[in-house]
Formats: C-alpha cells, sequence, structure tokens
C-alpha cells in the first residue's frame, strides 16, 4: 500500500519536501524520473507536493483525490487536468514497484479529468473557409511551410498571434500519447495546455525539419534569400498578410 502523503515542507517542485517520509520521498522521485522536460517536472512535483500537503498524513484513497480535484477550484479546468496525470503517473509508479494492487490502482486512477465548456464568441470560420485559408501558403516554399504552420496552429490550436509569435520548441510536448503545448500562458497571464491535431503537427514537423530549427523560436522570419532569422513579430509580416486575404 503507499504511504499516507504527509505534509510537506518548505522546498522546490524539484527538490524533496522535508516533511516526506523516505518511502513518499521515493515515490516522488520515481514519478519526476519518468519525465524529460522541465516544464513537465516542475507541474508533477508541484502537483504532488500539493497533495502531500492536503493529505496531512491521511492514506491514499479515492476521496482523498476527489477531494485534491476539488481543493484546485480556483485554477483553469485545463491546469487541473494538467495537474491529474500526476496523481495517476504516481499510482501508476506505485503499482509497478509492488506498492499497490492492480485493482486499488484502477480505482484511484479512475479519478475524472475536469469538463471543459465554453461559449465561442466572433467570428469562427466554416470548415470549407478553414480548408481555403490554409490551402494559400505555397508548401513548396520555406515561408509557405512556415506559413501553414501558423494558420494551422491558429485554427487547429486557437491560438493568439501574440501567443504563436513568442511560441518556443521546447512548449511542445508529448503527454499521455499525444503531442501538446505544455504550460501556454495567455492572455491575463493564465497557463493552460493546449492538444495538437495531428495534422497540425505534421506541418510543424515539416517546417522545422525544412528551417533546420530544433530549439529557441518556432516561428522565425525568412529573408527573401531564404535564410532563417532567429525570431518573427507578432504585429507584422505573415500575420497581417493572411488577414489581409480575408
Amino acid at each position: 500500500m503507499v504511504p499516507a502523503p504527509g505534509a510537506a515542507g518548505q522546498g522546490s517542485s524539484q527538490g524533496t519536501p522535508q516533511a516526506l517520509t523516505p518511502a513518499q520521498a521515493e515515490l516522488r522521485r520515481m514519478v519526476l524520473d519518468t519525465v524529460v522536460s522541465p516544464h513537465t517536472r516542475r507541474n508533477y512535483g508541484k502537483a504532488l507536493d500539493d497533495l502531500f500537503l492536503l493529505a496531512g498524513g491521511r492514506p491514499l484513497s479515492r476521496a482523498l483525490l476527489m477531494e485534491y480535484r476539488a481543493a484546485m477550484y480556483a485554477l483553469s479546468p485545463s491546469t487541473i487536468n494538467v495537474r491529474l496525470p500526476a496523481v495517476r503517473k504516481m499510482v501508476s509508479e506505485a503499482r509497478k514497484n509492488g506498492m499497490l494492487g492492480a485493482e486499488e490502482a484502477a480505482n484511484l486512477t479512475g479519478v475524472p479529468n475536469i469538463p471543459q465548456k465554453g461559449t465561442r464568441l466572433g467570428n469562427w470560420l466554416a470548415r470549407e473557409q478553414a480548408r481555403e485559408l490554409l490551402a494559400v501558403p505555397d508548401r513548396s516554399t520555406l515561408k509557405g511551410k512556415r506559413d501553414y504552420v501558423l494558420l494551422a496552429m491558429l485554427v487547429g490550436c486557437a491560438l493568439r498571434r501574440e501567443e504563436l509569435a513568442g511560441l518556443d520548441v521546447d512548449t511542445i510536448q508529448l503527454r499521455e500519447g499525444r503531442w501538446v503545448l505544455a504550460d501556454l500562458e495567455g492572455k491575463g497571464r493564465r497557463v493552460r495546455t493546449v492538444a495538437i491535431p495531428a495534422w497540425v503537427k505534421q506541418g510543424i514537423n515539416a517546417w522545422m525539419t525544412a528551417a533546420g530549427v530544433e530549439d529557441g523560436r518556432l516561428l522565425r522570419a525568412v529573408s527573401k534569400g531564404g535564410k532563417v532569422k532567429e525570431s518573427m513579430s507578432g504585429g507584422s509580416g505573415p500575420f497581417a498578410r493572411y488577414s489581409e486575404d480575408q
């Protein structure tokens, strides 16, 4: 059985909270060792520390996890749904290491995500209009590959142009078998995680390969001579051009 989460003391999300028992600290370490991204490690560490703090010595149970989920009511559903996988990962590691039985683990990992609801406001493209827009860039050219990714992420990921202009490659992460834009800070400094459709990811791969982009800014200016620069302005260039075309 998994040791009861103890009250966490002061410490970073990367380090080990002092109030954890050796077994709890080991389980926490095993969870963080399964992820590579510093962003994911930080979020998983924060999620587990918050769970330990809430538990106050109580044993791990479905009721505790539902209480933990409810305690995050002030956060956006997308943020809550990013933190819950850390708890599921903890349960999974506990089962793999003989600390939990399969039936008990299945019960604990059954805590559902928060439904995300909302009302769409403003002008939205119809499916055919979106197809027509995505067909505009000439994808045989470097600029066309970049512009296709720009439009695809606007349409497929519903990002704002300022978010796109400042998007870094390391924001693109594989989580639970799907590609996402992790820990994306948007308007009002709200942090969220956005799923990347498979067709958008294919366009991203084609652009990164052709442009030789491996880190730093994802979308960059391309000179007339085909030279890829370090960044791209969010207030001009292709953003303005395709807005005018429409």
